[in-house]
């Protein structure tokens, strides 16, 4: 289940808007991650987890996936390592285990269950880690061991919510209701908001302070500069602007997993301290999707292209109807409030400072390249692109 589709141009885009795409997608050929090995084993197979997950599972699903993935590589390292507090599973290892074969086998047992038409691949990439590996009963241990804890995760999946049916759905019927913005568009995630968090104690832990009322004059204030500038025909917004927004749709996960693999590199972290890291980042990422998912389909909040072509009946201030307005992006389907890949953003990055003791890393993301930023930064950019003036999906206080 694809809940972000990240590569749907509005058709109407004129021939400067088709411009400012190509350029766009120049610079996101340049900045999106080419997920090329590192040179440690839990680095390398982060790398696998995320050219196993196809292309069109994005956004809360491939969250989820690798969070298991990762938790799964930490327990299995740590549980050797004895290091930190296990996360899920704590098992006696044997002694001399590999922590790099458990960490490898960990990964593999997690996807072939995820993905079995990819064992083939996977196996190929297992026998590739464990080649390096040359004390051979260490590497039988370890690879068991790596095993038995994949199968622990693998269950822990079967039990978490993740694959409930959608319920019916009908639209609301307030004037500030969610409404369908295409023909035939069915809801995504309806359930996502009711799977088992990793770290959270339920979804509802942590609740955002709500959507701005569609009736004052702080909301019309956004959404004309939306429809001035987030529109697909916009004539104000500039081709960097345009080529920002495209840019900034890219999978979030896929941005600060490679934004953590560069800085791990830099600060020469360790085997374990690599599992720990991409553990508390993807598990963290991965809930914040379950608490925005949640609060998406209780507040049930429109958006821009809904108030834009019915501001006068909906009463939204200082803002001029365009009955056949469109947004840059085809808008998601799924309500505005809040934004999910801002809230991925937002734990992604404080879970970073927090783990590196600084806000600083090597952020390759940011459309120039390659370039030393604070996180801060990174994540305001990741704002900004869902800014009225670049995308017309959001208002900014949706990102907020």
């Amino acid at each position: 289940m694809a809940l972000c589709q990240s590569n749907l141009i509005m058709s109407q885009a004129q021939a400067s808007l088709r411009a400012a795409v190509i350029f766009a997608g120049a610079v996101t050929a340049l900045c999106v991650p080419t997920f090329e090995a590192r040179s440690d084993v839990v680095a390398d197979w982060n790398v696998i987890a995320f050219n196993t997950v196809p292309p069109s599972v994005q956004g809360p699903p491939q969250a989820r996936i690798i969070a298991y993935v990762q938790a799964a590589v930490f327990d299995a390292v740590n549980s050797i390592e004895r290091k930190y507090a296990s996360f899920a599973v704590d098992l006696p290892a044997p002694a001399g285990a590999s922590p790099e074969a458990a960490a490898a086998a960990a990964a593999h047992g997690v996807l072939t269950r995820f993905y079995p038409a990819q064992k083939a691949a996977l196996d190929a990439s297992l026998e590739k880690t464990l080649s390096a590996i040359t004390n051979e009963p260490s590497k039988v241990e370890g690879v068991t061991f790596g095993q038995v804890v994949a199968q622990h995760f693998h269950e822990m999946s079967l039990k978490d919510g993740a694959d409930a049916p959608n319920p019916a759905y009908t639209p609301g019927k307030d004037l500030w209701s969610w409404q369908y913005t295409a023909p035939a568009m069915e809801p995504r995630g309806l359930t996502w908001g009711s799977i088992k968090p990793f770290l959270l104690k339920s979804a509802t832990e942590f609740r955002f302070p709500g959507p701005l009322q569609v009736t004052s004059a702080e909301y019309g204030r956004e959404i004309e500069e939306v429809r001035r500038k987030g529109g697909a025909q916009s004539l104000e917004r500039t081709a960097d602007e345009t080529a920002a927004a495209i840019f900034w749709v890219v999978s979030m996960p896929a941005v600060f997993n490679d934004t953590a693999r560069n800085e791990a590199k830099v600060k020469k972290t360790s085997l374990v301290e690599n599992a720990r890291l991409f553990a508390l980042l993807n598990l963290a990422a991965s809930d914040s999707q379950v608490a925005a998912w949640s609060q998406k389909f209780s507040a049930n909040f429109l958006r821009p292209v809904t108030a834009i072509r019915n501001a006068r009946k909906i009463g939204v201030p200082g803002v001029q109807e365009e009955s056949d307005w469109n947004p840059l992006l085809v808008t998601p389907a799924h309500p505005d409030y809040p934004s999910g890949h801002c809230a991925y953003g937002g734990a992604a990055v404080r879970m970073l400072q927090l783990f590196f003791g600084s806000d600083v890393v090597d952020a390759i993301h940011l459309p120039c390249r390659r370039c030393n930023a604070p996180l801060a930064e990174l994540h305001r950019n990741g704002q900004g692109s869902w800014r009225s003036s670049h995308l017309g999906r959001h208002t900014y206080a949706n990102c907020r």
